[in-house]
């Protein structure tokens, strides 16, 4: 399997694309999220300042101006004065305590850039590592002090959200195109198989299917349908390849008997005697040939599709003309042929003459196996359903196990060998009724056979 195929999958490429668009979103959420820390944690460093700030008024207040930078040069000794910033000025700049040398506005907040003085610098040390601190500057009385913290933890609060977010992107991105390659390659190697099967068919192997799919993902669905459609066309195959047999067996007789009577005519005739009747004999059996082709062509076209529109036509008419014609041919064969005449119009989409000749199709069939002396019951009706046509007789009937298989061309039961016919005509019946979205059913009538065409309504 190329490898490429698997990432210029649909699966890897849609999860690429997402993950493309989670690194967006991640980036903009990544920086409001910075903001906000730095916006709270800044909100913090001043709830501090201003404690620290509050503290040192009252001793200000309290114990004076000594007692103020006493505890400022107490604070800046202390392991606390890395990171907290102060100082006492007098009204006139005299610095009197602190671990800076600021001089600010009171009542203001200044972020600024500095070093501390500690017992080995002084503050502003140009080679010590300066940093950055939050001040605010206040009036007491004659003094200006000044307090502030370090700002170090807020670019550590900001350096861990962007390392957090950058990790959390990169396990995230990971594993997302991990799961798309993975899903790419299931469905790389589910085309693959169909692409396989496809070919054993193309080859000839019609029998050769997907196999079964436990998923249910479009690919699988797809599956299942092909193997459907290929059953389908197995079956449509082995039925034309049927067909095509028994059209060259059932041709193949007119045929010889044909050209025999020929032989037999020439012989004849280059005797010098009278040759005619032969001729005549042949000429029948072409002409039989000619309507067995007829009729295949007829079927094949109707499937097709290849016939005119349907139209407005009365079912109960196109019955009229043909019950009137057949009740004498049944008559003249000993038969009975009875029609039950519907009371009102029996109206459908459809095409007259392809409905005729269905309702002739199923009318012959039963003259011609019915037997003598039958009765062949011809009746048509309206329902909720749609129209319903019914032909019946009394004869032989055909068994259960054969019903299906006598729509299929030049099929014929053991019965049906021993009388003239094609084995067409219920075939053709059979393509009628599906070009106009009817159905055809076969029946016990107890004796005999009960042929049932629903129209849909």
């Amino acid at each position: 399997m190329d490898r490429g195929d698997v990432l210029s999958g649909a699966a890897f490429s849609a999860v690429l694309r997402s993950s493309l668009v989670f690194v967006l979103v991640l980036a903009v959420m990544g920086g409001f999220s910075v903001r906000l820390i730095d916006r709270a944690m800044t909100e913090e460093v001043q709830l501090r300042v201003l404690e620290m700030e509050h503290n040192l008024q009252l001793i200000a207040r309290e114990s004076g101006a000594a007692a103020l930078s006493a505890q400022i040069a107490a604070i800046a000794r202390s392991s606390a004065g890395e990171t907290l910033a102060y100082a006492a000025y007098r009204t006139d700049g005299t610095r009197l305590a602190g671990n800076i040398d600021i001089q600010l506005a009171p009542g203001q907040w200044h972020e600024v850039t500095t070093t501390l003085e500690t017992a080995d610098r002084s503050p502003g040390d140009s080679e010590a590592a300066p940093a950055r601190y939050l001040l605010h500057a206040t009036q007491i009385d004659d003094l200006v002090l000044i307090t502030g913290r370090s700002m170090a933890i807020l670019g550590a609060a900001r350096i861990s959200t962007i390392r957090a977010f950058a990790l959390t992107g990169f396990v995230v991105i990971l594993a997302t195109l991990a799961i798309g390659f993975v899903l790419s390659l299931r469905s790389q190697q589910k085309l693959e198989r169909i692409e396989q099967t496809l070919e054993r068919v193309s080859s000839g192997d019609n029998a050769a299917r997907i196999g079964a799919v436990e998923d249910d993902t479009q690919i699988d669905r797809i599956s299942r349908r092909l193997d459907r459609h290929l059953a389908q066309l197995d079956t449509l195959i082995a039925g034309t390849r049927r067909t095509a047999a028994s059209v060259a067996h059932d041709l193949r007789r007119p045929l010889a008997r044909a050209s025999l009577t020929l032989e037999q005519a020439l012989a004849r005739a280059e005797a010098g005697q009278d040759a005619r009747a032969e001729i005549e004999e042949a000429q029948a059996d072409l002409a039989r040939l000619t309507a067995i082709i007829a009729t295949i062509l007829r079927i094949a076209r109707i499937e097709g599709g290849v016939v005119g529109a349907l139209t407005d036509v009365d079912l109960r008419a196109i019955l009229d003309e043909v019950a009137e014609t057949y009740e004498a041919v049944a008559e003249d064969a000993g038969q009975r042929l009875l029609y039950h005449r519907a009371e009102g119009p029996l109206r459908l989409r459809g095409d007259a003459e392809m409905l005729a000749q269905l309702v002739v199709n199923l009318l012959q069939n039963a003259l011609t196996h019915a037997g003598d002396g039958a009765r062949i019951t011809l009746d048509a009706r309206a329902g909720a359903e749609g129209l319903m046509l019914i032909v019946q007789d009394d004869g032989p009937g055909i068994a259960p196990d054969l019903r299906a298989r006598v729509f299929e061309p030049f099929f014929r039961t053991d019965d049906a060998r021993t009388v003239e016919g094609s084995g067409l005509g219920l075939p053709l019946v059979k393509a009628i009724a599906d070009r106009h979205g009817a159905t055809v059913r076969l029946e016990d009538a107890a004796p005999g056979l009960r042929v049932r065409v629903q129209f849909a309504a």
